[in-house]
């Protein structure tokens, strides 16, 4: 019951940082020098009203006339909501409903929204929402018409956060309903192939509490082509009927890349940890919101407050970046390493977190023995199928630590008393169990490393030793 409980947590905990992150991301939006928002605001550490001139100030030098005060939710935020409305009233994903509800709350129910940026009461419409009303209600045309062809924004990817954390334990419909899903807000297949990895990351994290480094992006790419639709070169499936054509894993691994530079570099990186947002860029295009995020979160793996202020302090795109760090570090440590100003500062937190809450006790009730994720098994604890990285706090014995070492690509590890008993060596089988038989190749490889350097020394000194029995007899 109290692992339950605290799976449901971090379930709400990920679901309420997409809308924390948001919020906060309101009163320095798009301020991109570091400098000024230093010297104006200090170091950002709640929710705070836009200043005059700004983004949602809706004062007269704004840049658009509308309003939104401290802890409200911008546009973008305000549809997450209505996907997890949708989402709570389902039980699943449906998109007829939620663009329903797109339609009638943003679309039409806000009167001031006119196809521009400047329009719409939230004091500024992302070019994507722009064209999605004039292809629909200026144009009349049906949804599946109204697809930004070139949108390369992450709102889509947030959203798949949202559906991540609903069907976290059956990752290949987990899947398919976020590509879904992210077809009706962009045609960029980028765009989509990246809305399923942070899906699957979200989902990864609730499913296996898998720590918020390297080894997360190893245990996604070793589900490619089994419990995810992703090509790898181990895997020759690369399609099937429901998903379609699968992507190359490498949206699954970008943020194991930072994530390992992060570490291994401690000593260059910036002593203001805002400051190195700048290296990923804060602007809007995914490529630069997904790096940058990725970065805090880095950072900062188990501090929710740290790492969503990295976020926020790091200027630019602030609202969206700050949205997927709250998703994937909310997984991990739940609400309750979420500090309790950021709830109550936040707008309609109470209906926010009663949602959640509904989505989570669906979330933890749905499970299929066919369409589940395929975690390598602790060889001495099978019953608790701990993943790749994963901490038996039982045994106190990591997975992936020096008694059990990993090959992170190919799935390779020892299993051994000693880490080189090669008694214990074998790869993971399709079902998870442990294979224990070495491999004709890698005992070949073993015997040759041994015999090939043993036999080229030999063979130099039997030539040198001829050419110089061949030297004495010219010479002579």
């Amino acid at each position: 019951m109290a692992a339950l409980l605290q799976l449901k947590d971090r379930i709400i905990g990920s679901i309420m940082g997409v809308f924390i992150g948001d919020a906060l991301g309101v009163g320095v939006h798009w301020q991109y020098d570091l400098d000024v928002l230093e010297r104006e605001r200090g170091f950002v550490t709640d929710y705070l009203d836009p200043l005059p001139g700004t983004f949602h100030s809706g004062t007269p030098d704004a840049p658009a006339p509308g309003t939104l005060k401290a802890g409200q939710l911008e546009q973008q935020g305000v549809i997450d909501k209505l996907l997890l409305e949708s989402l709570a009233t389902y039980g699943a994903l449906n998109q007829s409903d939620f663009l329903r509800r797109l339609e009638d709350t943003i679309l039409l129910g806000d009167s001031t929204m006119d196809g521009t940026r400047q329009g719409g009461r939230y004091g500024w419409t992302d070019k994507s929402i722009c064209d999605i009303y004039k292809a629909r209600i200026m144009e009349g045309k049906p949804w599946e018409d109204c697809v930004p062809p070139r949108s390369d924004t992450p709102d889509s990817i947030i959203r798949a956060a949202l559906i991540g954390a609903l069907y976290f334990q059956t990752p290949r419909e987990m899947a398919v309903q976020v590509q879904t899903h992210a077809r009706y807000a962009t045609m960029d297949s980028s765009v989509q192939s990246h809305a399923v990895a942070f899906a699957s990351m979200v989902a990864a994290t609730l499913d296996a509490d898998l720590p918020l480094d390297d080894t997360l992006s190893t245990a996604l790419y070793n589900q490619a082509g089994k419990a995810l639709p992703f090509s790898t070169m181990y895997s020759s499936k690369d399609n099937d009927p429901t998903y379609g054509t699968y992507s190359e894993p490498d949206s699954m691994l970008w943020f194991g890349q930072i994530a390992k530079g992060v570490k291994a570099n401690q000593d260059y990186l910036p002593s203001k940890a805002h400051r190195g947002v700048l290296l990923y860029g804060q602007f809007c295009a995914f490529f630069a919101s997904l790096p940058s995020a990725y970065y805090c979160v880095a950072r900062f793996p188990n501090s929710f407050e740290d790492s969503i202020l990295c976020s926020i302090n790091g200027g630019g795109q602030t609202t969206m970046r700050s949205s997927l760090v709250g998703a994937l570090v909310g997984a991990k440590v739940g609400l309750q390493g979420i500090p309790s100003r950021f709830l109550q500062g936040l707008e309609d937190h109470e209906y926010l977190l009663a949602l959640a809450s509904s989505v989570a006790d669906v979330a933890v009730a749905r499970s299929n023995s066919s369409d589940a994720w395929n975690w390598p098994r602790n060889n001495k604890d099978g019953e608790h199928g701990l993943p790749v990285g994963k901490l038996d706090k039982n045994s106190e014995q990591r997975i992936d630590g020096n008694l059990n070492a990993i090959d992170s690509i190919g799935g390779w590890h020892f299993r051994g008393d000693t880490p080189f008993s090669l008694s214990g060596f074998g790869k993971y089988n399709p079902d998870g169990s442990d294979g224990r038989l070495i491999p004709a190749a890698f005992v070949l490889g073993v015997a040759l490393a041994f015999l090939i350097p043993s036999a080229y020394k030999r063979g130099v000194r039997s030539i040198a030793s001829r050419r110089r029995s061949h030297q004495y007899e010219v010479i002579a």
